[in-house]
């Protein structure tokens, strides 16, 4: 592996990640996210933003829970290594009054940049989530569409997944969708990084075990698929742009 393949495998950036505890149905406890904070680093993974799920009408952490435990959860991170950050957002479960839940804060954009995760019902139609997306835009927000590869309608309709990335959304996939070699849905997922319609890839962890922070493996079946560059632009410079509220 070059100079280069090892300094990008050792800054990683997670942005979908449930690793904050007892908070949704991620991490159970705070033994277990330790652990997954140490599959994350050893995976080369320096920076997470933990998502919990925030859906109206339903009960939700309050803010001052989450930050609650998210500066423990920075404290465990800072004792693996001072630079391994974790900040905070939501993966939102679209519906109409998510705006202004967004507006008054108490659903959270990702690391308070304007970038929303956004999550829908698997079995939605198609002109649903275009139309959330399109009021997220509306109202300034830069909506980023949660497991892309899981919707019923988008899977393998890449045409309108295309038309969503023109109306001004981002797709996220799971690296998790990646580790099955003969699976239709990898096949699925590879095109659509072939194609350009992937923007973030991230590890939607829930536990230590079956739905871990690990990256690696996925990483290198793209690489090989797909080359450095496209690892490097996945991977490294739009997660970089997304931290910092650039668009990507």
């Amino acid at each position: 592996m070059s100079e280069t393949q090892n300094r990008n495998i050792n800054q990683l950036i997670d942005i979908h990640s449930h690793i904050l505890p007892q908070v949704d149905n991620g991490s159970v406890s705070m033994e277990q996210t330790k652990n997954m904070l140490k599959i994350a680093y050893e995976e080369g993974i320096t920076y997470i933003i933990a998502t919990p799920h925030y859906s109206v009408g339903c009960r939700n952490a309050d803010k001052e829970e989450l930050y609650n435990k998210l500066k423990a959860v920075r404290a465990e991170a800072e004792k693996i290594n001072e630079n391994f950050t974790i900040d905070i957002g939501n993966e939102v479960y679209y519906s109409e009054d998510i705006i202004e839940h967004l507006r008054k804060e108490k659903a959270l954009t990702l690391a308070g940049t304007r970038y929303v995760l956004v999550k829908f019902a698997e079995t939605d139609p198609y002109e649903t989530i275009k139309t959330g997306i399109h009021r997220l835009l509306i109202y300034g927000y830069y909506p980023i569409l949660a497991h892309v590869e899981k919707y019923d309608c988008l899977y393998n309709n890449y045409e309108d997944i295309y038309n969503l990335i023109h109306l001004g959304c981002y797709m996220q996939m799971n690296i998790s969708s990646l580790n099955k070699i003969t699976d239709k849905k990898t096949a699925f997922c590879i095109n659509l990084i072939k194609y350009d319609l992937v923007h973030i890839i991230s590890t939607d962890s829930h536990s230590d075990y079956n739905r871990a922070p690990r990256m690696l493996e996925g990483l290198n079946r793209i690489r090989k698929k797909c080359g450095e560059q496209v690892i490097n632009q996945l991977f490294i410079e739009n997660t970089r742009r997304l931290i910092h509220n650039e668009r990507i």
